[in-house]
C-alpha cells in the first residue's frame, strides 16, 4: 500500500533521527521554513485578490490560535509520554544494579566450585550489560549484546541449579530466587529500551506542526507583515522540541542516553577480579 505525504516525510524524518538527530532537526527545520513560506506567499495571493476586513483578520488570528493551542498540547503530551519511558528506563536499570548485586553476594556463599564461577561470570555479566545500557548505533552490535547476555544468563541458571541439587538449602534456594529476578529485570529492561511513543503520535505531531505553521505564515501574508526574526526564533523553539521528543525516545542511538552508573557501581563492589 503506498504511503501518503505526510507519511513518506515521517518515515523519511524517522530513518534520519535514528542515525543523525542534526540531520533530523534540520529536516524538520527547513520542512517548517517550507511550510511558513508556503503561507505567507498564500496570504499574500488572497490579500492581492481581496482586501480583507478587520473581522476577517480576527477570524484567522482565532483559527490560528486554535491551531497553536493544539500543537502546544500535542508537544506537551509526546514530551510527557517521552519522558515517562525514559524514568522507566532509569529506574529497570537500577533495579537490575541491585539484583545482580544480590545474586553476587548469594553466590559467595555457593558451596564447591560453582560459587567462584558463578562470581566470574556475574562480572561477564554485568560488564555486558553495562555495554548493553549504554548502546550502540549497529543493531548487529546490539543483537549480539542480548544473545552474549542470554548466553551467560544459561550459564548461571545451570550452575546454582547444580548447586541446589546437590545441596538443597534455604542458601540455593535463595540463590535461585535472585537469580530468577535477576533474568526477569534483564528482560523488563530491554522491554523499556525498545518501548517509544507511538508513531501516531509523533506523525500527528508533525501533520499538526506543518498546518500550524502553515495558518501563522498565512496571517502574516494576509496582513503584509512577514516578521521574519519572530518567525524563525519560533520555528526554531518547535524545531528543538520535536528533536528533544525524538532523541529521548531512541535511548541507545540519540544523545540523551541512560546512565549505566548503578550497574558500574555494582561492578565496582565485586573488587578486584581474580
Amino acid at each position: 500500500m503506498s504511503l501518503g505525504p505526510f507519511d513518506m516525510l515521517f518515515a523519511f524524518l524517522q530513518t534520519h533521527a535514528n542515525g543523525n538527530l542534526h540531520l533530523a532537526g534540520l529536516f524538520v527545520l527547513l520542512l517548517l521554513l517550507a511550510s511558513l513560506e508556503f503561507g505567507v506567499q498564500l496570504g499574500k495571493f488572497i490579500a492581492r485578490r481581496h482586501t480583507p476586513t478587520d473581522g476577517e483578520k480576527s477570524s484567522v488570528n482565532f483559527a490560528t490560535a486554535g491551531v497553536m493551542g493544539l500543537l502546544a498540547f500535542l508537544l506537551g503530551v509526546s514530551l510527557s509520554m517521552a519522558s515517562d519511558r525514559y524514568q522507566q528506563r532509569r529506574d529497570s536499570v537500577l533495579a537490575e544494579a541491585n539484583a545482580i548485586g544480590t545474586a553476587w553476594l548469594r553466590a559467595t556463599v555457593a558451596t564447591g566450585a560453582e560459587g567462584a564461577s558463578m562470581q566470574r561470570l556475574l562480572r561477564d555479566y554485568t560488564e555486558t550489560r553495562i555495554a548493553v545500557v549504554r548502546g550502540s548505533p549497529d543493531p548487529a552490535e546490539v543483537d549480539r549484546l542480548n544473545q552474549r547476555t542470554n548466553s551467560l544468563q544459561n550459564e548461571l541458571w545451570q550452575l546454582a541449579a547444580t548447586v541446589a541439587a546437590r545441596s538443597p538449602t534455604p542458601i540455593s534456594g535463595l540463590l535461585l530466587s535472585s537469580l530468577n529476578e535477576m533474568i526477569d529485570l534483564s528482560l523488563t529492561n530491554r522491554r523499556n529500551f525498545n518501548s517509544h511513543v507511538p508513531a501516531y503520535v509523533l506523525r500527528l505531531l508533525l501533520t499538526v506542526s506543518i498546518f500550524a505553521v502553515g495558518a501563522v505564515g498565512y496571517g502574516f501574508g494576509l496582513v503584509g507583515s512577514r516578521q521574519p526574526g519572530l518567525s524563525v526564533m519560533l520555528l526554531g523553539v518547535w524545531t528543538l522540541a520535536i528533536v528533544l521528543i525524538l532523541d529521548i525516545d531512541r535511548p541507545q542511538s540519540g544523545e540523551v542516553r541512560i546512565d549505566p552508573a548503578p550497574l558500574v557501581w555494582t561492578l565496582q563492589g565485586f573488587g578486584p577480579a581474580k
